[in-house]
């Protein structure tokens, strides 16, 4: 969330008004852009708001031109929390995993999380997802005109790394949860038993698995209003539903 306000606005009040919605969940890599207008105005009146939050910690880089800074993003969590009412709100997203080379250099998200885990953990968020970029063609073609080569990373590193990341959530009694990844057990983003006890009166919504999705995907049904026909202009050069090649 940070583009296309209006439109996104616009769709809530007049198909989805609060007394139809059980929770707003809200995919961003702008913590600020839902508690501060125009968003905070409208998302204020609804029961629940839960937060998606991705901080790869490539935001002002060359890969994620148009993000913040993860520093920056990291500082304006509490306000975050504050605004959604507890910080069991909010999923942090470090995702995804990237490693590249450019010439001799190899530039890589992979220990960087470590820390961005660390103290959002601090912060009392318990639940972090992750994945590993995934090489499609046409994101490979992208990276290689910028000068990236892809480094692949096998599956005995992998679980390696989100042992090693579990290791640090669980100081603070959170966990790490692999999204899609084939080799690990599958996981929902979207729980509605979750939800559900998330919720400030507790109630119900749906639970059944929303269809279509990767086999290693629990998530639940629900309505995503962010169509591909709103542009994301983050620019993220790993991204799948990045328009530019």
């Amino acid at each position: 969330m940070r583009w296309h306000a209006n439109e996104l606005i616009q769709i809530l009040q007049k198909k989805y008004p609060p007394e139809r919605v059980h929770t707003i969940i809200c995919w961003t890599k702008f913590p600020d852009a839902i508690f501060t207008p125009p968003f905070r105005d409208v998302l204020k009146h609804y029961d629940q708001i839960y937060v998606q939050l991705t901080i790869t910690g490539f935001g002002g880089s060359p890969i994620e031109p148009n993000v913040p800074h993860w520093r920056t993003a990291m500082e304006q969590i509490p306000e975050l929390i504050k605004f959604a009412g507890s910080p069991a709100r909010i999923r942090l997203r470090p995702d995804p995993l990237v490693a590249l080379k450019r010439g001799s250099r190899v530039i890589s998200n992979i220990e960087l999380v470590e820390p961005i885990i660390a103290r959002a953990a601090q912060l009392g968020i318990e639940k972090f997802s992750t994945s590993f970029m995934e090489e499609y063609p046409k994101v490979k073609k992208r990276l290689y005109r910028h000068g990236f080569e892809i480094i692949s990373i096998p599956q005995d590193k992998r679980e390696k790394i989100i042992n090693q990341y579990n290791e640090i959530a669980a100081g603070f009694s959170g966990h790490v949860y692999p999204c899609c990844v084939p080799g690990f057990s599958p996981s929902a983003c979207i729980d509605g038993q979750l939800l559900i006890k998330l919720h400030p009166r507790s109630e119900p919504c749906s639970t059944k698995r929303a269809k279509g999705q990767r086999r290693h995907c629990e998530c639940i049904e629900s309505v995503d209003i962010g169509w591909y026909t709103m542009k994301c202009k983050s620019g993220c050069l790993y991204c799948y539903a990045n328009t530019e090649g």
